[in-house]
C-alpha cells in the first residue's frame, strides 16, 4: 500500500510512502475488535429487548394474580386496628372498583373506609410499601391490561380505554401503563393482537 504527500520544495515532486506491515495487521485488528464489540452490543440489546417482552406477556397472563400479590399479600400490619382497614381497603377496590372513578383521591378513598387520609396514607406507605399514586395507578393499569386483551374493544380508542379505567387523560394513561409494564398501551395491544389465537 502506497499513499503520497507533497513535498515541501517550489516544485511539485511527490514523496512515496510505503506503510509497514505492523501498522496494517494493527488497522485490520483494529477494525475487526470494533466490529465484534458492536455486534455483541446489538445481539444482546436485542436479547434484552426480547427478555423483556417476555416478561410483559407473563406478568399480562397473571394479572389478577400480580394485583393481589404485589397490593397486600406482603403487606406487613403491626396490630388487628391496621389489619381490618387494610381488609376494608382491598374491599374497596376489588370488590367495588373504587378505582374506575377519574375523581378518586385519598380524601375520598378515606372517607368511604371510614377513616381520614393521614391514617389511609400511613397505611398504604407502612403496609404496603408505596404511595397513593402508585397503589391506585396498579389497578387501572391491570383494569386496562384486561380490556385491550379482549376483542370486544378492540376497536376503542387508547384514550377511550384509559378513560374507562379511571385516568383523566391520555398522558396520564400512557406514563402509568409504561411505569407498570415496561411498554406504551399501543405497544401492549398489538403484542396482544400477534397473540390472539387463529380464528376457527
Amino acid at each position: 500500500m502506497y499513499f503520497c504527500t507533497w513535498k515541501n520544495t517550489c516544485t511539485p515532486n511527490f514523496i512515496f510512502h510505503k506503510t509497514t506491515p505492523n501498522n496494517t495487521i494493527m488497522i485490520l485488528t483494529i477494525s475487526i475488535v470494533l466490529n465484534l464489540v458492536l455486534l455483541f452490543l446489538y445481539f444482546h440489546s436485542r436479547k434484552s429487548y426480547h427478555l423483556l417482552m417476555k416478561k410483559n406477556l407473563q406478568a399480562e397472563k397473571s394479572q389478577d394474580v400480580l394485583v393481589e400479590q404485589v397490593a397486600f399479600d406482603s403487606a406487613t400490619c403491626e396490630n388487628d386496628k391496621e389489619h381490618q382497614l387494610l381488609q376494608k381497603l382491598k374491599d374497596l377496590m376489588e370488590q367495588q372498583h373504587l378505582y374506575l372513578d377519574a375523581e378518586l383521591n385519598i380524601q375520598k378513598l378515606a372517607k368511604a373506609a371510614g377513616t381520614n387520609k393521614n391514617t389511609l396514607s400511613h397505611i398504604i406507605n407502612k403496609c404496603l410499601n408505596q404511595n397513593f399514586a402508585s397503589f391506585l395507578n396498579r389497578y387501572r393499569v391491570r383494569e386496562a391490561i384486561c380490556l385491550l386483551e379482549d376483542s370486544h374493544y378492540r376497536n376503542y380508542k387508547i384514550e377511550a380505554i384509559g378513560e374507562m379505567c379511571g385516568f383523566s387523560n391520555r398522558q396520564a394513561f400512557h406514563s402509568a401503563f409504561k411505569k407498570e409494564m415496561g411498554i406504551t398501551p399501543t405497544r401492549f395491544r398489538n403484542i396482544s393482537k400477534k397473540n390472539d389465537p387463529p380464528l376457527s
